[in-house]
């Protein structure tokens, strides 16, 4: 299976603090993998690095093209959708005009209306709410719209980061269901930093440990779940 995305060698930091140490990690087309480590590890600025958000070093190859120094909206026309930490919904839009934003690259008007509906399929909440402001929605709810407006690019691979960030269990169980149901079915990759390993294991096929700036270990997500020390630090065991 080849791979949607790539980083190789990636090095990134702020200003003269060095936050990756030339780490190298892949998503293979249509499969979900997992970024794991713990606060400051560097899981946030590995994927503002990959969306163009930060400048980085080494490679980084979307379909074996490199889009290492494109603008970020270069390489979101691209492909790459990123759902950042904090769900970053715009709350004087209502919950229609917020997927339609994700959409504003797009160019096939009757297309987009019918993955509006997709939308509304997959988060039945948010086509109650169509009409309602985002700022006035639960964090499950803009969670969900977050998630939906990335889908509305339809992006090669998206980038979660965080997406069960301050939710509550029942929620955080809804939306990886959801997640897991984007990538058989619609053929979505995914990259998910997530707090919750147990659950981001669960639905990924690949997973990668991240320490300090550098990748420590990486494999299968199921083999990777297995590990005592794994399980030790970040399931609970």
């Amino acid at each position: 299976m080849k791979n949607v995305l790539e980083v190789n060698n990636l090095k990134a930091g702020y200003g003269r603090i060095s936050v990756l140490q030339g780490i190298s990690l892949a998503v293979k087309d249509g499969s979900i993998a997992v970024l794991l480590g713990a606060n400051g590890a560097g899981k946030t600025t590995t994927l503002r690095a990959i969306s163009g958000l930060l400048k980085s070093e080494g490679e980084i190859l979307l379909d074996e093209q490199d889009i290492n120094g494109k603008s970020a909206d270069s390489i979101a026309r691209m492909g790459v959708a990123h759902a950042a930490e904090g769900r970053g919904t715009f709350t004087d839009l209502t919950v229609e005009e917020n997927l339609r934003v994700g959409a504003f690259r797009r160019k096939d008007k009757a297309e987009i209306s019918l993955d509006l509906e997709k939308m509304y399929g997959l988060f039945p909440r948010l086509r109650e709410r169509r009409a309602q402001k985002a700022g006035s929605l639960s964090g499950g709810e803009q969670q969900m719209l977050a998630v939906g407006r990335a889908l509305m690019l339809r992006p090669r691979v998206m980038l979660l980061d965080e997406p069960s960030l301050g939710l509550a269990p029942v929620i955080i169980n809804t939306l990886f269901e959801t997640f897991s149901h984007v990538n058989r079915e619609l053929g979505v990759s995914m990259l998910i930093v997530e707090q919750n390993a147990n659950l981001a294991l669960q639905i990924a096929h690949d997973a990668y440990v991240l320490e300090s700036g550098s990748i420590t270990l990486s494999g299968p997500a199921k083999e990777i779940a297995s590990l005592d020390g794994i399980r030790a630090a970040y399931l609970g065991d």
